[in-house]
């Protein structure tokens, strides 16, 4: 009894000195200074809660990744991409300069109207500005030439037919129409050789010519009258198929009695 007297008067008296720390008493397993703690750490977890769903709110939702799938920037953001991966393997356009000699060349080939004069510019033209505003009329002019000269040789006309000195100036633009496939221009210059209008002399043989090449351009008008330029000199067969041709071209000659002898 004296010594756990004695220990219990020992441990007052290093109590009052300082050297033991007093002891909150305890309430079961939590000590009694700690008790507002454990009643606020609820709270600061609730609250903790809060806070970390008002953050995962404010960040974008993060895509799904599955094997092999590749993220893909904004619509904008991939067309400037792709837009400047192009415009890096893309060559500089050149600048588009017209030398002065294809002028000058165009308006020889303008005021030509003879074919082969006219298939020669072409291709000289052609050979010296290939990449003119005028190449693609420059071949289409040719071609036109070339389909003349061929008419012109198959029906054997002569060799001044595309005579350009002559005529008034509706004449000579009718020509160099005509020597460009137009088959109604050709038709005009036959009626000029019929009535002997536009600065030339009438001329039967030139009507013929004319009649001739114009039908062969694709005019059923020119065609129907050669045949009844044929039909009245009697040539018979020749009448008669032209007469055929200018039916199949699309013309309809007016009624009339029979007075053909085919």
């Amino acid at each position: 009894v004296m010594v756990l007297g004695g220990g219990t008067v020992l441990g007052q008296n290093r109590n009052w000195s300082g050297e033991i720390q007093p002891v909150a008493p305890t309430v079961g397993a939590v000590a009694v200074g700690a008790s507002d703690k454990a009643v606020d750490q609820p709270r600061r977890k609730a609250r903790k809660k809060k806070e970390v769903r008002k953050v995962r709110t404010r960040l974008p939702a993060k895509p799904k990744i599955t094997p092999g799938h590749q993220l893909k920037a904004p619509a904008k953001v991939r067309l400037q991409a792709k837009s400047s991966r192009v415009d890096r393997h893309l060559p500089s356009a050149p600048a588009s300069v017209e030398t002065p000699g294809i002028e000058q060349c165009w308006q020889q080939i303008e005021a030509t109207s003879q074919p082969a004069r006219l298939i020669r510019l072409s291709e000289e033209c052609e050979r010296d500005f290939p990449a003119s505003r005028y190449a693609a009329q420059i071949r289409d002019v040719a071609a036109q030439a070339r389909r003349a000269l061929d008419i012109q040789r198959s029906t054997g006309l002569s060799g001044d037919f595309f005579e350009d000195s002559v005529g008034d100036a509706p004449y000579r633009d009718n020509l160099g129409k005509a020597v460009r496939g137009d088959k109604d221009a050709a038709y005009l210059i036959a009626l000029a050789y019929r009535l002997g209008t536009s600065g030339v002399a009438a001329s039967s043989r030139r009507m013929e010519q004319w009649l001739r090449f114009a039908a062969e351009l694709g005019s059923g008008l020119a065609s129907w009258e050669l045949a009844e330029h044929y039909n009245y000199g009697g040539f018979v067969a020749d009448a008669a198929r032209f007469e055929k041709r200018a039916i199949e071209l699309g013309y309809r000659p007016p009624f009339r009695l029979p007075t053909r002898g085919y």
